[in-house]
């Protein structure tokens, strides 16, 4: 019974007559990089007689609204402007994960799928491509069902916290190496901590899996 009067409620919410018809051809040919769309509008002006979008050349778009400059003629025949809000739900075939993944498992091809998803409830953009997801991680839980999101990806580390590493100094002609631990994971190009054997630290910007240079 409840999801019948919803369904009357929406019916009566959506324009009428060739308004509607304009108003979908207009959404179809701004949306058609989408695979699929669904819209409301928030709040419909009653008593008028006819309505039309002003330009079908503007398209004011923001998060997931529309904000629509429409012409009105009242029953009066009084003619004034309004803008319509209207709520979008934007559909498009993203990777969605198939099993429940945990903060820092290594990811596969395998635990995703390409499936139809609303996208504006992402609040990061989703991944296009798996080609190269071997060489990430997930910096996120991600729940069975979820998009993929580029928020969710950090590089594999090839240094792990406690891996042994080289060290190497240079300034000028001065090179000096010794042997330290990693107390941090890290990718190439990013500064961990060091300690050596005799309990020093130091900051060192990672090179590949074995070496780190020395940069305080």
């Amino acid at each position: 019974m409840l999801t019948a009067i919803l369904f009357i409620l929406s019916v009566l919410s959506q324009p009428v007559g060739s308004f509607k018809n304009e108003l979908d051809s207009y959404l179809k040919k701004n949306l058609s990089g989408y695979d699929d769309y669904k819209y409301e509008i928030m709040q419909m002006p009653v008593d008028y007689k006819k309505m039309e979008i002003i330009s079908k050349d503007d398209f004011n778009m923001s998060g997931n609204m529309v904000y629509l400059p429409v012409r009105m003629t009242g029953k009066n025949g009084r003619v004034s402007r309004t803008i319509l809000s209207i709520r979008l739900k934007l559909y498009k075939k993203i990777y969605v994960a198939v099993k429940t993944i945990q903060k820092d498992e290594n990811l596969s091809a395998s635990d995703f799928e390409l499936k139809k998803y609303d996208v504006t409830k992402l609040n990061s953009k989703p991944v296009t491509s798996l080609k190269e997801l071997s060489l990430y991680r997930s910096s996120n839980f991600i729940n069975a069902g979820d998009a993929l999101t580029k928020d969710d990806l950090e590089l594999k580390p090839v240094i792990l916290a406690g891996d042994p590493v080289n060290a190497e100094y240079k300034y000028g002609s001065v090179f000096i190496s010794f042997e330290a631990i990693s107390r941090q994971d890290g990718v190439p190009g990013e500064t961990i901590t060091i300690i050596t054997k005799n309990k020093k630290l130091f900051k060192a910007k990672v090179i590949d899996s074995h070496d780190v240079n020395i940069i305080e």
